[in-house]
């Protein structure tokens, strides 16, 4: 009676139990490398997505835009003005690109409280981030609490502002660029939103006094025009007087029109906040 051929056995039970481990070691293999990716896609994004503990501006770019925001509210706002103007800067800041920094100025008699409030960047909401890479809440809460929360602070307070005997814009307005750190410089889009009567009146030129952009461009004070506004996108939302000591409304209209050609910036867009 014939032996069997143990080792021939042997080797065959080898083989067959190397074959059954390949599907484990393939998939610890396959495994280890979606493991590895995703940590390296992990750091890569919250390398890319690091922002300024200070600013909330992007770590790598810094800003990707910039705005600067105009309050002459010399005037006191009626409810529903205040609520209009509320929602219409809100909606500038929820269409603004993550990164764009904003800054705050107001108008008013005293020249101390002219300039620019901290920058901030708009930073990712919970909407613009994934739960596989980025702790949701955390980004949420950063931006609600240090981004929005803020600014509707700055918002609210500018928009309870008391009147005034003076209402100096152009001077406010560029004490809040000069204030705004890098608006000068900066090469990517740029913008100024003034909420405004656009009754400027000061000593440089006045509305009141009867003064326009001819009596102005024919004036000392013509050559004060620093010009900074080059390529620079304006938003005026208008805030409706009735005004009777100026006999024709369209000079305002002429006035801020030269203005912003002569500054260099683009030709402005204007929305009514009315309240009737």
């Amino acid at each position: 009676m014939a032996r069997p051929n143990r080792r021939r056995n042997t080797r065959r039970n080898s083989r067959s139990g190397e074959s059954s481990r390949w599907p484990y070691i393939l998939g610890a293999v396959a495994a280890v490398g979606l493991l590895g990716a995703a940590i390296f896609y992990r750091n890569q994004t919250e390398h890319e997505t690091a922002v300024n503990p200070d600013t909330l501006c992007p770590l790598d770019s810094g800003p990707v835009e910039m705005a600067a925001i105009l309050f002459d509210l010399t005037d006191p706002l009626t409810p529903a003005q205040s609520k209009q103007l509320l929602a219409r800067v809100e909606k500038e800041i929820a269409d603004a690109p993550i990164g764009t920094q904003f800054t705050m100025g107001v108008v008013s008699e005293a020249p101390e409280t002219w300039g620019a409030t901290a920058p901030l960047c708009k930073p990712r909401s919970g909407q613009d981030v994934s739960t596989l890479t980025q702790n949701v809440r955390l980004v949420e809460t950063r931006y609600e609490q240090r981004f929005m929360a803020p600014l509707h602070d700055n918002i609210e307070s500018m928009i309870s502002a008391n009147g005034a005997n003076k209402s100096p814009i152009m001077e406010a307005l560029q004490t809040l660029i000069a204030d705004t750190s890098g608006f000068l410089t900066f090469g990517g889009p740029r913008k100024v939103i003034i909420v405004s009567d656009l009754l400027q009146n000061s000593d440089a030129m006045s509305f009141y006094a009867g003064d326009d952009w001819q009596s102005f461009a024919a004036s000392p004070q013509f050559g004060r025009l620093n010009r900074t506004l080059d390529g620079v996108d304006v938003v005026i939302f208008e805030v409706p007087r009735v005004v009777s000591k100026i006999k024709d409304p369209r000079v305002i209209e002429d006035f801020w029109l030269h203005y912003f050609d002569v500054q260099g910036a683009r030709k402005p867009t204007v929305t009514m906040i009315g309240d009737l």
